[in-house]
Order: C-alpha cells, then structure tokens, then sequence
C-alpha cells in the first residue's frame, strides 16, 4: 500500500484585536524568526522560518506544516503552525483570523517582493485589489501523470467542494449575496478556474506553455500555483 505525504498551507489575515481591521503588519510579524539573533524569547519551534512566510499582501501570514505520513500528525502540524502564527502575529499588536475574505472594508498593500511586483504590472488592478486567503492541501504523486489524473478527475466534484468550504459573503463591508465571494475575486485571474481533461502530463504541459506564451499566465511556477488553488478551500 503506498503511504503519500500530506501538508496544508494556510493564508491568515492579520487583523486588528477588538475591531477585526486588516492589518498590514506582516514584515513585522515575521522579523524576529526570519532573524533568529533578534528574536529574544521568542517562538521555539524546530524552525520556525520555515513554517511561516509571507503571502501576497501585507495583512496576510502563511503557514506551512511539515510533510505528515498521517492524519493524527497533521492535525498536530496545524496546531503548532497556528500557534506560532498567533504569537508571531501578537509581536506586531495583530491576530490571525482564518478567513477567506475581510468582512471589513481594506485597502491591500502588495508585498513588495519582485515576483510580486512582476504580477501587478502583468495583471493591474486583478493583482492590486486582491485579498483573498485559502486552505490548500498538498498530497504527494508518485508521477506526473498521477498528478494529471487527479486533476482530471476531481472536475465534477469541484462544485461540491466550493459548496462544502465557502466562508467568505462580505467583500469590502458590503454582504455580497454569495457563500463564496472569494470564489468571485479569485476568478478575475486570467488562468483561475476549472480546466477540460488532460489525458496525460504532456498535454498539461503544451497547454501551460501556451498560456504561459499569450500572457495568461505569469510563468511556469504561476501556472503551478494556480493549478494548485482549483479545489477552492476555505472560499
């Protein structure tokens, strides 16, 4: 029986203790574990750095567990990565919300990293307006064509995944009059969505080359991200 690794990524808002405001304190947050000799008393993680990072925007924290070979130590995982989160948060005057969209009215600032920067020129207000966060789990293939199959099969059962995780009703204070808002703005990217089959990793490949050559897609690595985000959760 083949054991396969499983890891989640999750997007948190920082937020305003008391308010719920979206913060844009990320830098903050994460200054003392990515430079250990200032960190004082701080988080004792294995290594902390490595399970926090920055995301798109400033008032957003991403946490990554270690690869897990089973359930019980995953959900140890996530309790670990969010704790550290929340007290990394706490440095910068800030909590971690799980949230897929603020319900509160926000202006996003870009991380300026170059990647970053790359995409908003690319993609404009597509880039600058978004600020959204996601659950994303991560399971290991034995191949590519493993990877494909799977992508081509988990098609019809998208809808149902969409219906079981959407959170997200309120966008810029307004209710939006959708369970999954989030769905609505991630959906604005040029390569966000469901796909037709495949068949095989080779014709995965030819039709990210070609997306990649029209400027649909950003890159080989943008396209990967977002073949990653199809199934939605935490919408």
């Amino acid at each position: 029986m083949t054991v396969r690794s499983v890891g989640v990524e999750e997007e948190l808002l920082l937020v305003e203790p008391g308010t719920g405001q979206p913060r844009a304190v990320a830098e903050t947050a994460l200054r003392a574990i990515k430079h250990p000799e200032t960190a004082g008393d701080g988080p004792q993680a294995d290594d902390p750095a490595q399970s926090l990072d920055l995301e798109f925007q400033r008032q957003q924290l991403e946490t990554n567990t270690r690869p897990c070979c089973d359930l019980t130590e995953l959900g140890r995982e996530l309790r670990r990565c969010r704790s550290l989160a929340a007290e990394v948060a706490a440095r910068a005057g800030a909590r971690v919300a799980a949230l897929a969209t603020s319900p509160i009215p926000v202006v996003p600032e870009l991380v300026p990293a170059r990647r970053n920067q790359e995409m908003a020129r690319a993609f404009g207000l597509t880039a600058h307006e978004q600020l959204t966060c996601g659950c994303h789990v991560h399971v290991g293939i034995s191949s590519a064509d493993e990877g494909v199959a799977v992508l081509d099969r988990i098609g019809p059962w998208l809808a149902v995944l969409l219906a079981l995780s959407a959170n997200s009703p309120f966008w810029q204070g307004t209710d939006s009059a959708y369970a999954s808002f989030r769905y609505q703005a991630w959906s604005r990217w040029p390569g966000a969505g469901p796909t037709d089959t495949f068949g095989n990793a080779e014709v995965y490949r030819q039709t990210v080359r070609q997306m990649v050559a029209t400027g649909t897609l950003l890159d080989v690595g943008y396209a990967d991200h977002l073949r990653l985000m199809r199934a939605l959760p935490s919408a």
